[in-house]
C-alpha cells in the first residue's frame, strides 16, 4: 500500500494555544519579578531589619508558586499514561499531604489560612506514582491558599473508603467570595478560570486542576471531583484503586 507523500504541515510541532502560554509566562514572571526587587532592596539595605524575615517569606512562598507552575507545565507537556501495573510505588498518604502543605506553608501564614490533616497517624497508604500524587495536593492546596478565605483552616481528612479498598483524600476549602455553582462542573477544563479566581487574581492559566484530574483519572483509573458544599465551600475528593492500612 503506498504511504501517502509527508506535507510541510505534518512535520511541524502540535500547535501551541498562544493564549495559554501567555498566560503561563505572566504567571511566571510576576512573582519572580518580586523576588528580584526584594533581593535588590536587601542588597540595597531598603528593608528595615525588622521587616526582613517576613519579606523573605514572602520571596521564598513566590519562588515556590513558580516551581509549582512549572511542573504542571512538564507534566502537561509529557502527556498522561496509564500506569502499569509494575510501575506503582508505595505512597503513604499522611506523609504525601504533609509534605505537599509544607510546601504552602509561608503562603498560607501570609494569608492566616492553615492546611490542617485531621488523621495524622493513620498510615493508610496507596500503590500508585508518589510525585504526581504529590503534584495533584499540591495543586489543590495552592488554590485554596490563592483563592480561599483569610484566617479559615483548610480540612484534610483521608481514609480508606471499605466498599471499594480506594484511597480517599478530601479537602474542604472557604472561597473568599459566594461560588457560582454552575462554574464548578467547568473548574476541571484546560485553561477554565471560574469568576471568583478573576476577582482575586485577574490572570492565571487554568492548569492546575485540570491536570489533577488527567493524574487521578488517566494515570492512576480513580476519580476527582470538585463539590460545592455550602455558598463559599468546596468540596476537592480524590478516590485512587488500591488502598490499603
Amino acid at each position: 500500500m503506498n504511504k501517502t507523500p509527508e506535507t510541510d504541515a505534518d512535520l511541524l510541532p502540535p500547535m501551541i494555544d498562544l493564549a495559554l502560554l501567555s498566560n503561563f509566562v505572566h504567571q511566571v514572571v510576576n512573582p519572580l519579578n518580586g523576588v528580584a526587587g526584594t533581593l535588590d532592596n536587601l542588597q540595597n539595605n531598603e528593608i528595615e531589619e525588622h521587616r526582613r524575615p517576613q519579606r523573605l517569606r514572602a520571596a521564598r512562598a513566590q519562588v515556590e508558586q513558580c516551581i509549582t507552575l512549572m511542573r504542571n507545565l512538564a507534566f502537561l507537556s509529557a502527556g498522561f499514561e496509564r500506569l502499569g501495573a509494575s510501575e506503582g510505588r508505595i505512597t503513604v498518604l499522611p506523609q504525601a499531604i504533609i509534605e505537599s502543605a509544607m510546601f504552602f506553608q509561608e503562603d498560607g501564614a501570609l494569608k492566616d489560612i492553615r492546611i490542617s490533616l485531621k488523621d495524622r497517624n493513620t498510615q493508610n497508604r496507596v500503590v500508585g506514582h508518589p510525585e504526581l500524587i504529590r503534584q495533584v495536593l499540591m495543586n489543590i492546596f495552592d488554590n485554596c491558599i490563592k483563592y480561599g478565605a483569610p484566617g479559615q483552616e483548610v480540612e484534610v481528612n483521608q481514609w480508606i473508603q471499605k466498599s471499594t479498598g480506594h484511597a480517599m483524600i478530601s479537602i474542604n476549602n472557604e472561597s473568599r467570595y459566594p461560588l457560582d455553582v454552575a462554574e464548578v462542573q467547568n473548574f476541571t477544563k484546560l485553561g477554565f478560570r471560574g469568576t471568583n479566581a478573576k476577582k482575586i487574581v485577574a490572570s492565571g492559566t487554568g492548569l492546575g486542576l485540570n491536570i489533577c484530574a488527567r493524574i487521578i483519572q488517566d494515570v492512576h483509573g480513580g476519580v476527582f471531583t470538585i463539590q460545592p458544599r455550602r455558598p463559599n465551600n468546596l468540596e476537592f475528593l480524590i478516590k485512587i484503586p488500591g488502598g490499603s492500612l
